[in-house]
């Protein structure tokens, strides 16, 4: 019997044998990994959009403060990677693990992500260039955090749905039978009216 669960499937299998007038159960269970196609949804969409506007939500009074940050990755552990400006102030006094909230979107794509988890900062000065026509300095003052994804919300806009023949002929049915049938009402004003009546 085979079992899908949490990106594993299971096979499960029952045999019993009987020795000296007791019944063994054995259970074997073959653990197979699948691929986890969620996740490379979610990778996909986050390296199709790149940035995001970080929160951090620490309680601390030293925070990394809310910045604009660019995605690096997505590794197989379900961990988003990013690079974040480096603070102000030192970057040992900020908290090294803390609560962060990214909110991607971009310009001309129809979808956008929030995702939320626990961020850590791996290393404190990182360079990096995404492309070979970056236009940042490659030593720039970037600091390296890992977010460990615990809620995701991909939101998609929906599209207007095409109405049916039948919707269509409601509308103009409606349409007509307002413009036809409605009584006619009088939109001058009501003072000229009352100096009429006087």
């Amino acid at each position: 019997m085979w079992k899908y669960l949490h990106g594993l499937s299971i096979f499960t299998g029952q045999s019993r044998f009987l020795r000296f007038g007791i019944t063994f159960d054995f259970y074997i269970e073959i653990l197979v990994m699948v691929n986890d196609t969620n996740l490379q949804f979610i990778r996909e969409k986050i390296i199709q959009l790149r940035s995001a506007v970080m929160y951090d939500a620490s309680n601390g009074l030293v925070k990394l403060g809310n910045d604009v940050v660019t995605a690096i990755r997505v590794d197989d552990e379900g961990h988003l990677w990013f690079v974040t400006n480096n603070p102000s102030h030192r970057i040992e006094e900020c908290e090294q693990c803390f609560p962060a909230r990214l909110c991607f979107y971009r310009k001309g794509i129809q979808f956008t992500m929030e995702i939320s988890g626990r961020a850590t900062i791996v290393n404190d000065s990182y360079s990096y260039d995404l492309t070979v026509s970056d236009p940042r300095p490659k030593n720039s003052n970037k600091v390296l955090v890992k977010l460990a994804m615990i809620n995701i919300e991909y939101t998609e806009p929906h599209a207007k749905r095409p109405k049916s023949k039948v919707e269509m002929v409601l509308e103009n049915w409606y349409t007509w039978f307002l413009r036809t049938v409605s009584v006619h009402h009088n939109t001058g004003s009501v003072l000229k009216k009352l100096r009429q009546t006087q």
